[in-house]
């Protein structure tokens, strides 16, 4: 049996991080969700050829790459030619409605023994037209297409005029005597499985990955044996955008009026507010750019038309028109304005002309959804360490942007001179860069202090685009140039020092520390030199450094109280032993390492079974005596004034 995961949908890369199912909505009207055969029943027929159908549990369960095969043969017996069938009908767990899709994984048909090519266009549609391979449903009429999905896995997409609860799959061999030439061999076609996915409830960014494009290229005017009208059809799909990655779709330089299009299935309907985005380019053979007049994107609900939107006269821009003359990758876009789950992009050309495309990609997308707010602040003098991404309103990270992830856009500054931007768009200061990564860069310069609001905007490899607000505070430079800052273990103490080139009213350093960068403490103050246009240098030490890690940092206070601080160092002192020397002989004093015994309220030592064996509360500057303990293993309390506790175990030999 497979398992229950779809496996038709395509996974998104690791950067993007965002799963393709969301969840299946089932109510009391039985609202139905993605499906699969819950059982199979296959059926061969009678006569002297061979037929039959093998591995029947591989069928039922979402895909998973295990195939059941049919297999059907023709046979010549005296004079008389057999040619049989086999089928499998694949059972659903609850109807589907009329005019909703099936799709059944399958590989290309293969003739066992004969050389000719069944996976070829012009073969694989033919099968369809001469029968070879027949679907049918429980009820109504059944319509059938071939597919790929991103992957180039290929599907039979099944649709009935009736609601069905199971499709019938029958390989024919009767069906294969005109593409093979011959009346005589076998034919076996391998199914993976059915799914069903309509009506499965999606993310508005989740259903973007699931689609499947249609193979045939509904060619009118064109010998698709001569031409092949739609090449790679999947690579439309496949969310790879690249100049080397795409559908091709050509008409040929035929001498008659012709038409071909390529036709793209989505998994869900799509809400009409929804881009259709087209990412496309020139083929070489390409050369007279009117043509592109002749080429429409159309979109549908079933058979009913949606929209339609002309390449040349509505969709390319007189600029990208130029960019699109010039070789390069262009998204054209529109928004349908109805809810559709079809796209059709359909090239017509006049006899003997030859028009083509290059269709990169070919999909449905939620508008981009961007909020901004208030980025880090900056500085004078000093250079920025900001980005868009924790952009803060009211405190609260307010920063997103959808679909994908943040690393996914690139960012630039919406000037007031792009269409549609603000008439106060705003910028930055001049000397600092908003990067294409969204952080910035740069060094906010004398007379650049003040509040920037600016509008920023992000672009996927879709070519979508929206544009947020965003604000940032370059604050006025502090009297103080700090040079250097440095913080070292010296023994049991922390040795602090730092330099300045520059001080202008500045009055004073406070020394700040933390175990755990959030909650900082005053632990001293020097005064600065007020003025100064050289290098001072300044020291403090701290004798009570905390057990293990210890961050310092400077607060720089200005004489009418503006502050700001320095950067963190890092000292650690956990290597450093409470008592020693451990284990300790009974003619051995324990000295007890505290740097501050006036930030100590009360030491104790406890033996292994709990019992306080020894108490002081002042200071134990000679150590404790082992001569008292017996021989065993003990743990040393000692609790500071600000409550907190710290032991270590010894051993008293």
């Amino acid at each position: 049996m497979k398992s229950s995961i779809g496996y038709l949908i395509p996974k998104l890369s690791a950067l993007r991080v965002a799963a393709l199912l969301v969840m299946a909505v089932l109510s009391s009207q039985a609202v139905w969700a993605s499906q699969h055969a819950t059982s199979a029943t296959p059926n061969t027929s009678s006569n002297l050829a061979p037929a039959s159908v093998t591995k029947l549990d591989s069928l039922t369960g979402a895909p998973d790459g295990k195939y059941g095969r049919l297999l059907a043969s023709g046979l010549k017996v005296s004079v008389v030619t057999y040619a049989s069938w086999a089928s499998v009908t694949l059972n659903l767990p609850a109807s589907i409605p009329a005019g909703k899709k099936a799709y059944v994984k399958i590989k290309a048909p293969e003739a066992e023994g004969i050389s000719l090519d069944l996976g070829s266009l012009v073969n694989l549609l033919g099968i369809l037209d001469a029968q070879g391979i027949v679907v049918t449903t429980s009820a109504g009429t059944a319509s059938t297409e071939l597919v790929k999905d991103k992957n180039n896995n290929l599907y039979l997409a099944v649709t009935s005029t009736a609601s069905y609860n199971n499709v019938t799959v029958r390989l024919n061999f009767s069906g294969f005597t005109g593409i093979l030439g011959v009346a005589i061999g076998t034919v076996h076609l391998d199914i993976d499985a059915i799914s069903t996915y309509e009506d499965e409830v999606f993310t508005p960014c989740s259903a973007v990955g699931f689609a499947f494009a249609d193979i045939d290229p509904e060619a009118k005017g064109i010998d698709i044996s001569l031409i092949n009208p739609l090449l790679d059809p999947q690579k439309a799909i496949d969310g790879i955008v690249s100049a080397g990655n795409y559908a091709y779709l050509q008409n040929g330089a035929v001498g008659a009026v012709s038409t071909v299009s390529e036709t793209v299935y989505l998994g869900t309907p799509s809400p009409g507010t929804n881009q259709v985005l087209a990412t496309i380019s020139r083929p070489p053979s390409l050369v007279d750019l009117t043509l592109l007049n002749g080429i429409t994107i159309e979109t549908y609900l079933g058979s009913t038309q949606v929209s339609s939107a002309n390449l040349g006269t509505n969709l390319l821009t007189l600029t990208l028109l130029t960019l699109f003359e010039n070789n390069n990758l262009v998204t054209v876009s529109f928004v349908p304005g109805g809810t559709f789950d079809r796209i059709v992009i359909k090239a017509t050309a006049a006899a003997s002309v030859f028009t083509g495309l290059r269709v990169h990609e070919l999909s449905s997308r939620p508008p981009i959804v961007f909020t901004g707010g208030t980025v880090t602040p900056g500085r004078v003098f000093d250079p920025v360490a900001s980005d868009l991404f924790t952009a803060k309103t009211g405190g609260a990270i307010s920063f997103s942007i959808q679909c994908g992830l943040p690393a996914d856009y690139t960012y630039a500054l919406y000037q007031v001179s792009s269409p549609g931007g603000r008439t106060m768009a705003g910028t930055l200061p001049s000397t600092v860069t908003l990067n294409p990564n969204g952080n910035f860069s740069g060094t906010p310069t004398f007379g650049q202090n003040g509040t920037y609001t600016f509008d920023v905007q992000a672009t996927n490899q879709f070519g979508q685009s929206a544009v947020a607000s965003f604000t940032m505070e370059i604050e006025a430079a502090l009297p103080v140039t700090l040079v250097s800052f440095k913080a070292l273990a010296e023994g049991p103490t922390a040795s602090l020092s730092w330099t300045t080139s520059e001080e202008t009213n500045s009055d004073r350093f406070d020394i700040e520390r933390s175990q755990n960068g959030k909650n900082w403490s005053k632990i001293g103050s020097m005064n600065s030199h007020k003025e100064s246009s050289v290098n001072q240098y300044y020291s403090f030490v701290d004798p009570s450094p905390l057990r293990g890690e210890n961050l310092y940092r400077l607060k720089m206070v200005d004489l009418d109280g503006t502050f700001a601080y320095s950067r963190i160092e890092h000292v650690n002192f956990k290597a450093v032993a409470l008592v020693y020397p451990n284990p300790v002989t009974s003619t051995d004093r324990l000295s007890v390492n505290v740097g501050d015994w006036s930030k100590v309220s009360l030491v104790k030592v406890v033996n292994a079974s709990g019992k306080v064996v020894f108490e002081a509360s002042n200071a134990l500057l000679s150590g404790i005596s082992a001569r008292n303990l017996a021989a065993g293993a003990y743990v040393i309390q000692v609790t500071h004034t600000d409550g907190t506790v710290t032991s270590q175990r010894f051993v008293r030999q």
